[in-house]
């Protein structure tokens, strides 16, 4: 008998669910809809987004005001942060709830993690902070505050043992993205596009931060491909949450369809983040590139314990991806790269493909949010 059947109809626990960003947003709905099949009569509380406003979580803070990417974005923001910690504290302290689960957001989600434990209430911690780029001490931290950890990345999972970690590898959550997708021609037909010219996909990110930082140069990368190669159409992803203020009078068109840009571009140029391992998995050709504050650039050159920061990269252990970083981000050197991977014939193209597959079959098999409900609903009934 699975050990939480009993909690499916006889009780009525109240769960927290803290994500701070678009895709812990979208991973954190997924998981809370797998918990209320297993429990219908599950009271949730959080921060998050419209995903996880949409499954019934009641949320105190959301992802406007969260989203930020950066050493010195984060300092600048300082004040809110603390504000919104000794609220979450507070709420922890007089709710007592019967699970807390953090999505990411280590920054934030391991003083939660600290603060939940100590008042007896177990964690759950869902995409762990990465201490394989950054910090190693955060794992022995997570030894001692998280009661489990959900991984997503197989190549962490001996590190996080190492240092005491009640970790399991549950697969990637994109694995389980949907597949009703509409066809090249239809996607092509709703964006006024002609199919058989190829599709460069433009995603300058999710943040307000991201897209200030990205889109200048994105499309200037974009318009020197057009310039070599007329027959080439360009779209801009505007990602959900994002204003339309931010894409007003741009040179090509912006959609916000984002899966079928990523499938059906002929070649992709996006930042980091989640967004490279979706186009990764959908096969379509890549070239990552990404800006951050002078500071956080300095920071991140001495802290970062990886060669890469690429998701393709970091899975493979090589570079199939071309990375563009800091002071590099311009036409001059991203277009080169596009126009070689947009070439159908070009040698470099069909060994970026191959890599992507493997990328795909080193990730394991969906079912990621299946899985950590099953670990959410283990914990409540061990602590019940």
């Amino acid at each position: 008998m699975v050990p939480w059947l009993g909690l499916l109809t006889d009780s009525k626990p109240t769960i927290l669910v803290l994500a701070g960003e678009t895709s812990g947003d979208l991973h954190a709905a997924k998981v809370v809809a797998e918990l209320r099949v297993r429990n219908p009569n599950v009271h949730f509380l959080g921060m998050g987004g419209p995903k996880m406003k949409a499954q019934g979580v009641e949320l105190f803070a959301e992802l406007g005001t969260l989203a930020i990417m950066g050493f010195s974005e984060v300092i600048a923001r300082m004040c809110y942060f603390l504000s919104l910690r000794r609220k979450v504290l507070a709420l922890i302290h007089s709710e007592s709830p019967d699970l807390v689960i953090l999505v990411d957001y280590p920054g934030f989600n391991l003083t939660i993690a600290k603060a939940a434990h100590e008042r007896g209430c177990p964690v759950l911690y869902y995409i762990p902070p990465k201490v394989w780029a950054w910090n190693e001490r955060r794992a022995r931290t997570l030894a001692t505050v998280a009661d489990a950890v959900a991984s997503i990345h197989p190549f962490e999972v001996d590190l996080l043992k190492e240092h005491g970690v009640n970790v399991e590898y549950v697969g990637h959550p994109l694995l389980d993205r949907a597949d009703s997708i509409p066809s090249r021609g239809e996607s092509f037909r709703a964006w006024g596009l002609d199919p058989e010219r190829p599709l460069l996909g433009i995603l300058p990110g999710s943040r307000i931060q991201e897209v200030e930082r990205h889109l200048k140069p994105f499309i200037e990368s974009a318009r020197a491909v057009v310039d070599r190669r007329p027959g080439v159409q360009v779209l801009i992803s505007q990602a959900p949450g994002l204003e339309d203020s931010h894409f007003r009078d741009l040179e090509f068109s912006v959609v916000r369809e984002t899966p079928s840009l990523l499938r059906w571009s002929d070649c992709v140029l996006t930042k980091s983040g989640t967004s490279t391992l979706e186009t990764a998995l959908e096969g379509t050709p890549l070239v990552i590139a990404h800006r951050v504050s002078w500071l956080s650039g300095v920071l991140a050159r001495l802290l970062l314990r990886t060669r890469y920061i690429g998701l393709p990269n970091l899975v493979t252990h090589q570079e199939v991806v071309p990375e563009v970083l800091q002071g590099e981000v311009r036409p001059e050197v991203i277009a080169p790269l596009l126009l070689e991977l947009i070439d159908e014939s070009s040698p470099v193209r069909i060994e970026q493909i191959q890599n992507l597959g493997r990328v795909t079959r080193l990730l394991g098999e969906a079912g990621a949010s299946s899985r950590v409900a099953d670990m959410a609903m283990t914990l409540l009934e061990r602590h019940s």
